[in-house]
């Protein structure tokens, strides 16, 4: 399988409720994947001393790391796949890695949305490969995400 890991990472700044964004990242995936995964919280403090908590969900298994990218592929609906499409070779680095960011607010809501600001929750796909081919990779699960939703 070529998908060796994920994670998710989302800051939780002070004036936040912890819990609330923890559920976005919860909203994000699967009950099966989140029943595996590894979250952990970390909290640092900023500029000016407020905390700053880091919490990170990190899939191991590459069967459900691959099950998380399908379903975040599948719930960004048609405009988001269309974004990430397009901006595949920016979003994967050199050692195959798929790098991009959704909406915090929108994942507590419900719904994915890519999203290149602040408030977000930063999503990372380990690839075991080459550059190239995770690209390929990439594409043919956005192909599959976009036909699956057309069938359903």
């Amino acid at each position: 399988m070529p998908i060796k890991h994920a994670q998710l990472r989302v800051y939780v700044h002070a004036t936040e409720d912890e819990e609330k964004v923890l559920q976005s990242i919860k909203n994000s995936l699967p009950e099966e994947v989140l029943r595996e995964a590894k979250i952990t919280k970390e909290t640092y403090h900023g500029h000016y001393g407020n905390p700053i908590t880091v919490i990170t969900v990190t899939i191991n298994n590459p069967r459900l790391a691959e099950e998380a990218l399908n379903y975040l592929l599948e719930k960004l609906g048609a405009s988001g796949r269309l974004i990430l499409s397009s901006s595949l070779e920016d979003r994967v680095d050199k050692g195959g890695s798929l790098f991009f960011r959704i909406s915090k607010q929108d994942a507590y809501m419900g719904s994915i949305t890519i999203y290149e600001t602040d408030d977000v929750i930063r999503v990372s796909i380990g690839f075991s490969g080459k550059r190239k081919d995770a690209i390929q990779y990439y594409r043919r699960m956005l192909e599959g995400a976009e036909k699956r939703k057309k069938d359903s």
